[in-house]
């Protein structure tokens, strides 16, 4: 009877009080995908193949429409084939496609807000296989099990409605699936103008076994700014990444290929009470 009455009250709740609105958003940012092995001129150190990384989201979150927000979040994460030829033998990094759901929600207590939710992985590649009837080898699509997970999303945020924000969210929305999916995350909001600084940890390979491996986790320092102007924002995300997966692994990688940046679009769409 207890259920029934809670699913009841979630079902029939009346709009809450505030306006009602649907902010909708979109990003799309650029990075390096960094595989190393070992350098065949210098001993004991790391040579690396960089491919280009694109990362574009879309974003629905609704305010006052539930008895807790909803945070819907898809992001694309698209990985380009590359290859570097050393001393006559050739290293590649196979290309990826990986896509990113999340379905989210937030409770303010006081001076904490509590994010909880979930989030679903599903990445898809290319394996090679030799056709004996046609002795040419073959690539099929295939999804890639060992990137395709789901798990479960949270953090918190301390002074919520505070010009000076503390976030710590394990795989938010606009999470970077390379190099951050657990971001701390400074915030000061003045007026229209909000900036923030973050460090970025873990990814994928970080559970190689079901725990995060923190001994070298990937991460990255992250800036970002955003205007409000009206009911539209505007906003963008530079970074340099400090490690790529599982660490650069001795390798001398250059600052090009360790650079991030993202620009990011929104707009507030007010809805009427009927």
């Amino acid at each position: 009877m207890r259920s029934r009455l809670i699913i009841l009250v979630f079902a029939a709740a009346p709009l809450f009080a505030g306006t009602r609105s649907v902010e909708l958003s979109a990003a799309h940012g650029y990075q390096s995908a960094v595989q190393t092995f070992p350098d065949p001129i210098y001993v004991g150190e790391n040579n690396y193949v960089a491919a280009t990384a694109a990362q574009s989201r879309l974003r629905a979150q609704f305010q006052n429409f539930f008895p807790a927000s909803l945070d819907l979040a898809y992001q694309a994460l698209s990985i380009q084939s590359g290859e570097k030829t050393l001393f006559g033998k050739t290293y590649t990094q196979g290309g990826y496609f990986s896509s990113f759901l999340r379905a989210g929600s937030h409770i303010d207590a006081g001076w904490i807000r509590w994010h909880f939710g979930f989030a679903v992985l599903a990445t898809f590649s290319s394996r090679a296989r030799y056709d004996t009837g046609t002795a040419q080898v073959l690539r099929d699509l295939a999804v890639d099990t060992r990137l395709s997970q789901a798990y479960p999303s949270g953090g918190f945020t301390l002074f919520p409605h505070a010009p000076i924000r503390f976030h710590l969210v394990f795989l938010d929305g606009d999470a970077n699936l390379l190099y951050g999916w657990l971001r701390l995350r400074v915030e000061y909001e003045s007026g229209s103008h909000t900036i923030s600084t973050a460090i970025e940890l873990l990814n994928h390979a970080s559970f190689g076994k079901g725990m995060p491996n923190f001994v070298q986790p990937p991460g990255a320092l992250v800036f970002g700014y955003e205007y409000q102007l009206g009911q539209a924002k505007l906003g963008a995300r530079f970074g340099l990444v400090l490690n790529s997966t599982q660490g650069f692994d001795r390798a001398h990688v250059e600052p090009g290929d360790r650079l991030l940046i993202e620009l990011a679009a929104g707009y507030r769409f007010p809805v009427a009470d009927n």
